[in-house]
């Protein structure tokens, strides 16, 4: 049997694991701009780069959430292990998902 340190360690991995896709993905978008501001824009281009991030922010909601949920549940049903490691990294993926939906409530 694990014991939950071995846990929050495998669910902060699959939390990062989940989330570098999108970070990768916002970092991607954000430095192809100037460059994409220089030259005529294909419309299929634009909709590649909205497909692979909405693909990742999908992949990220999947599997950094629910290991953020699983971290949680251990988190709380162990409540003497140090997990301040994984309370930061739940921070920040709750953070990165939930700022595409709040700006898009702002937009529309």
């Amino acid at each position: 049997m694990m014991t939950p340190q071995s846990k929050l360690r495998i669910a902060n991995i699959l939390m990062l694991a989940g989330i570098l896709p999108l970070l990768f993905g916002i970092y991607w978008m954000i430095s192809s701009t100037p460059y994409d501001m220089q030259r005529p824009t294909q419309v299929g281009d634009m909709f590649l780069m909205i497909g692979k991030l909405v693909f990742a922010y999908i992949f990220a909601l999947i599997i950094s959430g629910a290991s953020g949920l699983w971290s949680a549940a251990i988190a709380k049903r162990h409540p003497g292990t140090q997990a301040n490691t994984s309370k930061i990294i739940r921070i920040v993926v709750c953070i990165v998902l939930i700022i595409p939906v709040v700006l898009r409530v702002l937009a529309g």
